[in-house]
């Protein structure tokens, strides 16, 4: 992804906001899972291996009917998940149900009823857990969900006839004997080549919470929650959780986006360690997951290292080689085995995680997409191990007293910017590698104002020699061709990181000695009553 930002002062920061439009198009939604909660099919178990499927109910609730015919049906995926010590997992999956005849019947609006080869507007669809039956389905390989093109005819699973191209799950992940504490959720996707190149293909996912008596009893357990991806069940349980919905924007064509789903959490286990668990979905993104990458110090010594992937089966052509790991450049990364293709695919989940003693700070990870396509990387808000990196740049325009005075004599920390209303002084550092080439550079900001929006800018000069001059109720630090690079919004601890790519955001070259700071707002009790403040100056020397 390329940032190109015209160079502006810092006069003309400007904030746009806007609103949530609704769908418009053809537009699916999974209304339904297991329609009133106990339809799902259990067949009996082969090897260890239970076999399962569910009922979806589907609902248009956009502006123009979908397409139902045999060359544009949509087809139906359906998953399992299982929530256990502190680790959200996917435990099973099911070959794909072809759609035909769309029923259009009432139960999501005012139906419009069509023909049997769309789904009208504000109508539904159902097909029963026998209907959804994957032993009948086909292989999620010949889908391209980004544009919801599929292949026919499609082979016919293969194996034990008891559990072959149906909905499997290991009996050591269901059995609520072996799985004491243990939740459990199923999810479905619809995937639809109409919906999907209009730009629609996002929220055709949803979950619903199980009640697993055993494995021969499920039921459901609450209602299905429409339009929201399996991570965002794993935070209904647990609020700690944080949830990021990012894109691959442009992916498949203008307005056609390669759709993830991330959570993680990260938790105190006392004595200075620290666990951090991660979960990446991949929705509809053709490129696909080859490797997760969290900030992280080389020399950091980590344990319990984990990793989680789903099993392919029936005929499927997708290995099951888990992923390899390495700690270098400022971040630890799991990465696709050489030889192997098991990149995260679409409807898909895989897990991660590691116990380090290093408290967490706001950073940003990276879905390393498998394929050759729009971009190779996208940037998703975490929280990952603080010191996770060398520390890259020179500290220069102090607001601690030891060059230009603050304002109003407002002092802040060694090394960090002027005081602000929290008594503190907001401090910008830098980590990862400052190459144009590879450019893993990142910029944090600590200790500003929480939800208060600041800019994040360049300049070609060190104001006043490097000591900078008063500037609100802070310094000024960087002047010369000033660049902006980013408005960004720290999170309750006054943490943020940058997400822009820095050398394509600021033009840098090979050579180029460029200096960032960050303007931020401090509305309420600001020490100087100006009602904002900078963080203290940072040079970076760009490197080839």
């Amino acid at each position: 992804m390329k940032h190109i930002l015209a160079p502006l002062g810092l006069g003309s920061f400007l904030l746009l906001s806007g609103s949530a439009l609704a769908q418009t198009g053809p537009d699916l939604t999974v209304l339904k899972i297991a329609n009133s909660g106990t339809d799902i099919a259990e067949y009996g178990q082969s090897g260890g291996i239970y076999a399962y499927s569910f009922a979806t109910t589907s609902c248009n609730p956009g502006t123009q009917v979908v397409q139902w015919t045999n060359a544009d049906h949509p087809v139906i995926s359906q998953n399992f998940f299982r929530l256990k010590d502190g680790r959200f997992e996917h435990i099973g999956q099911s070959w794909l149900k072809h759609g035909f005849c769309a029923v259009n019947e009432a139960g999501c609006g005012t139906c419009q009823s069509t023909s049997c080869d769309t789904l009208g507007l504000g109508c539904a669809d159902t097909y029963g857990s026998g209907l959804n039956d994957g032993k009948f389905g086909g292989p999620k390989y010949a889908v391209n969900a980004l544009t919801g093109a599929h292949t026919h005819s499609f082979p016919s699973p293969s194996g034990n006839a008891t559990t072959r191209g149906r909905l499997q799950v290991a009996a050591a992940d269901i059995e609520p004997a072996q799985n004491p504490g243990a939740v459990w959720f199923a999810e479905s996707q619809y995937i639809s080549a109409h919906e999907a190149m209009a730009g629609n293909g996002k929220n055709s996912v949803s979950y619903r919470r199980l009640n697993v008596s055993s494995a021969t009893s499920i039921t459901s357990n609450g209602g299905t929650v429409v339009g929201k991806a399996a991570p965002h069940a794993w935070r209904s349980v647990d609020p700690a959780v944080v949830v990021n919905d990012v894109n691959n924007p442009n992916e498949g064509g203008a307005g056609v986006h390669g759709h993830f789903s991330v959570g993680y959490r990260v938790t105190d286990l006392g004595g200075g360690i620290w666990r951090y668990n991660y979960v990446v979905e991949n929705l509809t993104s053709e490129q696909a997951c080859g490797s997760w990458s969290v900030p992280m110090a080389d020399g950091l010594a980590i344990t319990n290292l984990y990793f989680n992937d789903v099993d392919y089966h029936s005929g499927e052509t997708q290995d099951g080689t888990d992923w390899v790991t390495q700690q270098a450049g400022g971040m630890f990364t799991w990465s696709v085995a050489p030889g192997s293709d098991n990149a995260i695919r679409w409807s898909t989940t895989y897990s991660f995680g590691f116990d380090v003693t290093a408290s967490p700070i706001a950073a940003q990870a990276q879905i390393g997409l498998h394929q050759v396509g729009s971009g190779s990387l996208v940037l998703v808000d975490v929280r990952a191990p603080s010191g996770n990196s060398t520390t890259t740049g020179t500290i220069f325009c102090k607001g601690d007293g030891t060059g230009t005075s603050c304002p109003c004599n407002n002092h802040g920390g060694t090394n960090n910017g002027c005081q602000n209303s929290t008594g503190l002084g907001a401090g910008l550092t830098a980590m990862g590698d400052a190459s144009v080439s590879a450019d893993t550079l990142q910029l944090t900001v600590t200790n500003a104002l929480a939800s208060q929006p600041g800019l994040l800018f360049q300049g070609s000069t060190a104001i006043n020699g490097g000591n900078g001059i008063a500037f609100g109720d802070g310094l000024r630090c960087t002047g010369g061709n000033v660049r902006r690079l980013e408005v960004v919004f720290p999170d309750s601890a006054g943490s943020v990181s940058s997400s822009v790519i820095l050398s394509v955001a600021g033009l840098a070259s090979a050579g180029d000695v460029v200096r960032y700071q960050l303007w931020y707002r401090d509305p309420v009790f600001s020490p100087c009553v100006n009602g904002f403040n900078l963080t203290n100056g940072l040079e970076i020397n760009w490197l080839p």
